[in-house]
Formats: C-alpha cells, sequence, structure tokens
C-alpha cells in the first residue's frame, strides 16, 4: 500500500501529467497505469494490448504499465523517477537528522555559547572540567589550520605556565595530545612517566586526561587537565570530559570562525575597494561600490556618501566641485552615492548646512558621529535630519582627501542599534580606502588631461611634419617640373632657330637644285655627244642616279625639318608657364602632347609588345585651367598605367592572360555642360582595396625603392582637388585593370574656397576589351 501512496502522489504531480499526456500523444497510442492491486491510476484503461510492463523501485515492482510495445518506455521513465524521489526522500530523512542533531548540541551547549569571547568560553570549560577532574594545571588548545602549531586560547597551572609559550608546538607530553588529535579519541595517562612517547626529562606531569575538540568530525583542538602528582583519573571522567568537549568544540570552533569571518569580511571589503581603485580608478565606480559593499557586509537599511559643498571649499582653487545646475549656491552637502533597502525612499540629493545642525560642523572637524538611538540624541535639528532618512541610529566616517575636499560615510538603520568598536575601526579603514582612492582618482584625471593634452600636441606636431614634408615634396616638385619646363622651353626655342634657318634655307635649296637640273637637261639636249673626259665623269658620279635622289633627299630634308618643328611645338605645348591666373586651354592638345613625349616607351621591346593607346576625344570646349599642371597630371597618370603595364609583364607574362597591352583615353562633357570628365584607364594588373585607399596619400608607392617617389599621385590629386576644384577618383579590381576619372569645372572654380574631399570609390572596372587603336 506504501508503494501505492507513492506512485499516486508521483503521478499526482502536475508536470509529470503533462508529460505523459505529451508523450502518449506523440506515440498515438493509449496506455494505463495500473497498482499492485489492479487498480487505475492513470489513464482512461481503455489501452489495447495486453503487454504489461513493470514500475520497478530497488528490484521491487511498485505499479504496472499497460499498452502496446512503446509502453516500456514509460515504465522506464517512472522507474527511474520514483529511484529520484526515493532519493530525495532519503536525503531530506538524513538532513532532518542532522538538523536535529545540530539543534540538540546547541541547546546542550548554550549556557557556553552565552558569551560571546573566545577566552571566555575555553575558560568556562575548563572550570567545568575541574568540578569533576583533579587537575593542578591544564588548557585548551587550538590547532592552527595546515599545521602543527598549537595556540593556547585558555590555561592555568605553574606547570603549564612553565611549558607554553603564545605559540608553540608540543612538547614532552607531545606524543600523547598528537596521537589524541590524530585519532580523534580521547585518553587517559595516569602515569606519565612511564609512557613511551614522553621523553624523560619532558614529563612536566604525573598524570593527563586529554580529549579532542571536535566538530563535525573534524578535530580542532584539545583540552589537555593533568596533575603535578600522580592521580587515578577514571574512565568516567574521560567520558564526561569528552562529552563537555564535544559541547565546547562547536561553540569554540563557531567563535573562531566568527573572528576569522569579521576580520576576512573587512580584509575582503578593503581588497575590493583596492582592487576597484587599481581596475577603474572611477570615482563614481569606487563610491558606489563603497556604500553597497558597506551596506550588504553591516546589514544596514541605508548607506550614503556625501561631499561638503561648502563656499570656502568652493573658493579653493583646487577643489574641484562647485555648484552647478540647480544645486544652490549657498552651503549644503550632497549626496553622490547611496545604498538603501528597497522599501526606503530614496535619499534628497543635496541637503542644506543648516538642516544637518552640529552634525554638519562634526563632520567639518573630522569628527566621528555615533548616533545608537536618535531618541536620546540631544540636538532637535539632527534628530530631525536622521529621521528624515527614516533611521533611527547613524554611524557617520568623514573623510579628507589631499585636496582639502571633506566627505563622509553615513551608515542609519531603522531600528536601535548599538555600534561596537569593530564596525567603527571598519569604517574608518573604508575610509582611508577611499581617501586613497579619491586622491588616485585625481590623479589619474590629471594625469590623463596631462596624456590627451600631449597626445594632442603630439599628433599636432606630427600633422605638421607631414604637411611640411608634403610641402617641401611638392616645392621640390615643382621646382623641378619649373626647370624642367624652362630647360625644355630653353632647348625648344635654340632649337627652332636653326630649325627656322634650315627650313626656310631647304625651300630654295629645292628651287635651285630644280632650276640646275633643268639648266644640266638643256645643256644635255643642246649637246648631246659630251666629250669624252664630260662622259666619265658623267659615269663616275651617277649622274642619273642623282637626277633621281636628289629632290628625294631635299623631300626628306624637308619632312625631318616638319618633323622637328612639331615636337618643338608639342615641347613648348607640354611646359607652358602657368600664371597667376586660369587660361583656357585645350585639354586635347595637352593629352596629345604628352603622348608624344611618351611616345619612346609605348613602342614595342624586346620582353612586350607595342602599348595600344585608344583615343576616345568627345566634344569638349576649352577650359579654364593651369594647363602646365594639368600636362603634368597626364603625365604622371598614363606613365603610372605604363609602369603598371610593364611591371605585370615583368613578373609574368601570364597576367596579361595574352591581352593586348591597352591604354584607354576618353573624354566626354557632362549633360549640363558643367563639367569635363577625362578617364585614362589601362588594363594592368589592377590593385587591392587597400592600396586603392592609399594610393593618393604622399609619400606612398609600390614600386621597388629607387624606382618611385609615391609623390606622383599625390601631387596629381592636389593639383586636380585644391588647384582646379576638381576630383580625381580611381576604380580598380584586382586582374582587371585600374581606370583613373578627372572631372574638371569647365569654368573656374577656386578649391581653396570649396575644398573637395577624396572621394575615392570602391568599384569593379570592366575588363578592357581588345580594341584595336583608333588613332595613336
Amino acid at each position: 500500500m506504501a508503494e501505492s501512496v507513492a506512485i499516486k502522489k508521483l503521478l499526482s504531480r502536475r508536470d509529470l501529467a503533462d508529460v505523459l499526456n505529451g508523450i502518449v500523444r506523440g506515440m498515438d497510442s493509449r496506455i494505463s497505469i495500473l497498482d499492485l492491486g489492479g487498480n487505475l491510476l492513470w489513464g482512461d484503461g481503455a489501452a489495447t494490448g495486453v503487454e504489461k510492463y513493470p514500475v520497478c523501485l530497488q528490484g521491487d515492482t511498485i505499479a504496472w504499465v499497460v499498452g502496446g510495445e512503446k509502453a516500456g518506455a514509460i515504465a522506464l521513465l517512472l522507474s527511474h523517477l520514483a529511484g529520484k524521489e526515493l532519493e530525495k526522500k532519503t536525503l531530506a530523512a538524513e538532513v532532518l537528522d542532522k538538523y536535529r542533531e545540530i539543534t540538540l548540541l546547541y541547546n546542550i551547549s548554550e549556557k557556553i555559547i552565552a558569551s560571546l569571547d573566545l577566552t571566555e568560553v575555553a575558560q568556562l570549560v575548563v572550570e567545568e572540567a575541574r568540578k569533576f577532574v583533579k587537575a593542578t594545571s591544564g588548557a585548551v588548545l587550538l590547532i592552527r589550520e595546515g599545521s602543527r602549531v598549537a595556540e593556547s586560547i585558555f590555561s592555568f597551572g605553574e606547570e603549564w605556565e612553565a611549558e607554553q609559550n603564545t605559540e608553540q608546538t608540543w612538547y614532552g607530553w607531545e606524543g600523547i595530545v598528537s596521537t589524541v588529535v590524530s585519532t580523534g579519541k580521547g585518553e587517559i595517562v595516569n602515569d606519565v612517566t612511564a609512557d613511551p612517547r614522553v621523553e624523560p626529562d619532558g614529563a612536566w606531569f604525573q598524570s593527563l586526561l586529554c580529549v579532542p575538540l571536535k566538530t563535525r568530525e573534524v578535530v580542532v583542538g584539545a583540552i589537555a587537565l593533568g596533575s603535578s602528582k600522580p592521580v587515578t583519573y577514571m574512565a568516567e571522567q574521560l567520558k564526561l570530559s569528552s562529552t563537555l568537549a564535544s559541547q565546547a568544540a562547536s561553540a569554540i570552533d563557531a567563535l573562531v570562525h566568527e573572528n576569522k569571518l569579521r576580520e576576512s569580511r573587512r580584509e575582503a571589503l578593503l581588497f575590493r575597494l583596492a582592487s576597484q581603485i587599481r581596475l577603474s580608478l572611477d570615482l563614481k565606480t569606487i563610491l558606489a561600490t563603497a556604500v553597497t559593499e558597506i551596506r550588504t557586509l553591516l546589514g544596514l537599511d541605508r548607506c550614503l556618501f556625501m561631499w561638503d559643498r561648502s563656499p570656502d571649499m568652493d573658493s579653493n582653487p583646487n577643489h574641484r566641485f562647485q555648484a552647478r545646475g540647480l544645486m544652490p549656491h549657498y552651503p549644503y552637502w550632497e549626496v553622490v552615492q547611496e545604498a538603501r533597502h528597497p522599501s526606503l525612499p530614496r535619499a534628497r540629493q543635496w541637503y542644506a548646512v543648516p538642516a544637518l545642525g552640529n552634525l554638519s560642523a562634526q563632520m567639518r572637524q573630522l569628527e566621528i558621529v555615533r548616533i545608537d538611538n536618535v531618541e536620546n540624541a540631544s540636538e532637535r535639528v539632527m534628530r530631525q535630519f536622521v529621521l528624515s532618512l527614516k533611521c533611527r541610529s547613524l554611524l557617520v566616517i568623514p573623510i579628507q582627501t589631499r585636496g582639502g575636499e571633506i566627505g563622509a560615510v553615513a551608515c542609519g538603520c531603522t531600528g536601535v542599534r548599538v555600534w561596537s568598536a569593530d564596525e567603527v575601526e571598519l569604517l574608518q579603514a573604508v575610509g582611508t580606502q577611499l581617501a586613497i582612492a579619491i586622491n588616485q582618482a585625481e590623479l589619474y584625471q590629471q594625469s590623463c588631461q596631462a596624456t590627451a593634452i600631449a597626445k594632442a600636441r603630439s599628433q599636432e606636431l606630427q600633422q605638421a611634419l607631414l604637411d611640411l614634408q608634403k610641402t617641401e615634396a611638392q616645392l621640390v616638385q615643382s621646382e623641378k617640373m619649373s626647370s624642367l619646363g624652362m630647360l625644355v622651353a630653353g632647348v625648344a626655342h635654340e632649337i627652332n632657330n636653326p630649325l627656322g634657318f634650315i627650313s626656310s634655307n631647304l625651300v630654295h635649296a629645292a628651287n635651285y637644285t630644280e632650276d640646275l637640273l633643268e639648266v644640266l637637261a638643256a645643256y644635255q639636249e643642246e649637246y648631246p655627244q659630251p666629250s669624252a673626259e664630260i662622259e666619265n665623269l658623267i659615269e663616275a658620279t651617277e649622274l642619273e642616279f642623282l637626277k633621281e635622289d636628289l629632290p628625294q633627299i631635299l623631300s626628306s630634308m624637308q619632312m625631318g625639318a616638319d618633323r622637328i618643328r612639331q615636337i618643338v611645338l608639342t615641347l613648348r605645348v607640354f611646359s607652358r608657364t602657368d600664371g597667376t591666373e586660369m587660361k583656357p586651354a585645350n585639354l586635347h592638345e595637352g593629352i596629345d602632347s604628352t603622348l608624344v613625349l611618351l611616345q619612346d616607351r609605348l613602342k614595342s621591346r624586346n620582353d612586350r609588345p607595342t602599348i595600344q593607346v585608344i583615343k576616345q576625344y568627345g566634344a569638349i570646349p576649352e577650359i579654364d585651367c593651369y594647363a602646365g599642371q594639368l600636362n603634368q597630371v597626364f603625365m604622371n597618370l598614363i606613365a603610372n598605367g605604363i609602369d603598371a603595364i610593364e611591371e605585370a609583364i615583368d613578373k609574368s607574362r601570364s597576367v596579361m592572360d595574352g591581352r593586348v597591352p591597352t591604354i584607354i583615353i576618353s573624354t566626354q562633357i557632362s549633360a549640363d555642360g558643367q563639367f569635363v570628365t577625362i578617364r585614362i584607364a589601362d588594363n594592368g594588373p589592377g590593385m587591392t582595396e587597400e592600396v586603392r585607399r592609399k594610393l593618393f596619400d604622399p609619400f606612398f608607392t609600390t614600386k621597388p625603392p629607387g624606382k618611385g617617389t609615391g609623390l606622383g599621385l599625390s601631387i596629381s590629386y592636389q593639383i586636380i582637388t585644391e588647384k582646379h576644384g576638381g576630383t580625381l577618383d580611381c576604380i580598380s579590381t584586382p586582374g582587371r585593370g585600374a581606370e583613373f576619372i578627372i572631372q574638371l569645372p569647365v569654368r573656374c572654380r577656386r578649391a581653396l574656397n570649396s575644398p573637395v574631399e577624396n572621394k575615392t570609390k570602391s568599384g569593379v572596372i570592366p575588363e578592357l576589351p581588345l580594341l584595336r587603336p583608333q588613332s595613336q
């Protein structure tokens, strides 16, 4: 019947019933649970099938599960749950027995633990023991955890006083006490001198009775009682002493742990505060942690921290706290952190100094204020302040920082509380830690400010240095380009002068040659039979060949002179000197002059074919610009494309994948006619996104040392954006080439008044088709 009741109770649990219903629905079959008498415990009794599966508990069947094949799983589940239920009942019974045992021991030792002082308890134990044990000396010993060092918490008798120190190891009778401590069993030695465990010169006692102080099966010490004269101790005395030791052990151990706990709580609180100082150095966090930990540790209803906001404090130039916002401008105390019981209302943000009465003056004088019962407070104003906090007892510990600021930790309880010396000492230590924390937080804040200032200045210096280097490089580059332009212009001028003589004289030379040939033809016609000497001269000079070749030579010379004139014109166009103002210029002329100068680099070489240049010029107007500077940009961008193609071919011919090295230059006007766009694209190896983002940074280059300064694209970007108010972007994908897009305003727009940022776009440039050049 007991099993039936147990299984009924188990099945009555709602959670189990829900689980069973869910399982049955999932199995899509009916089951029934029966007790040993066949009575229905669960189900509708309509289970199909004749199979019965037992529900077992410790080998015995306590119920049956009737149903199909899947009912066996239900039986196993119920068996498992029944076993767990039995385990819970067994454990509950053991806990109940233990509780009864502890309660019994507590009631027996109530008189002993009436005193909360460890020494008084030990003295009480010894005095009780001497009532039935005749002893001239003795002691209560506590064993230090993790060592064999004993500490006497109470002793009496000359023999013991001669033997003991404040901290000592076992002497003389060491073996006897050690045996008692190690075995946990009391022992009587009526003749100590005859005991082999005692050295002859260490026998201070003639007879000894020793019992262990054992709590929760752990020996924490021993009670040793001895006589300097032979005494016969009896088993009954040993039993009584063991009972007394058993009663005293729990109280002594509890007091020891209480002392350790009190000390550890204090150390833990101070450690947490110190850790908070080391970890955050944030004053708000430190104060919040302090009031929370103090309230938890001391079991307070309210704990708050206040700052003194007095005018004399605000006049201190080192004082960090000034009246702000809605705070009053007269003397007050500001509550900055608070920990309270949820049932208590929040304290006010500030309290005027007069509202605190004498409490404010005492805190300013750094006096500790202890109010055990506010009803006994003599001053009415202070009593009203404490009651406004919904407290009846108050303990205030003021602190002062290095900068002279005064704060206070206020601890309150809703009931009457006698503040102990330990609590005051603990709060004083906390106050010291808080003062250190505030000082360190202030130093940390000052250090952070100094670091921030130094970092800002360092960044300014770094930026200034970078700007200086950039400006210097640009000046050097500009000077080089200016010198190169003047040199090219000078060379072109010097070439142009003799070229003019040659070109102008070639016309006359051609005419004179034609006249001479006509005269020679007339002579040959007039004198068809020349003399032998003339015949030999005609044959030696190959007169007929000269007549045919000389006009061709003069024509070639004229073509060469025209080519030189074209080159000089290109040099003059490319190296034109920009004035202080923008002038209209033809961009196509600048691009063409650049291509002429780069013609040698475009030609085929032994290691690569000719780089095709496809010009797709649109109908664009002349634009206001610095033509010489734009020619420099075209030179940098086109040369950059040539370098990329050559670098790809030098590394691996497979990079080009059979593509014809190609550079496409296109121009077009915007729909509104306000901007001109120039696109310069190559079908080289392209670049990664990381390289593309740094492309226009000064001194950034992907070329080997000595082959690139990293200034070409940077200066080009500056010319386009800062000098012309345009944009210079790049689109590139590894393996798909790169395309530079220049957008310039048709009419003058100074970028100095409206700077344009680098809006480099990431994107995919379509692979250049294998086009044949239209013009080159």
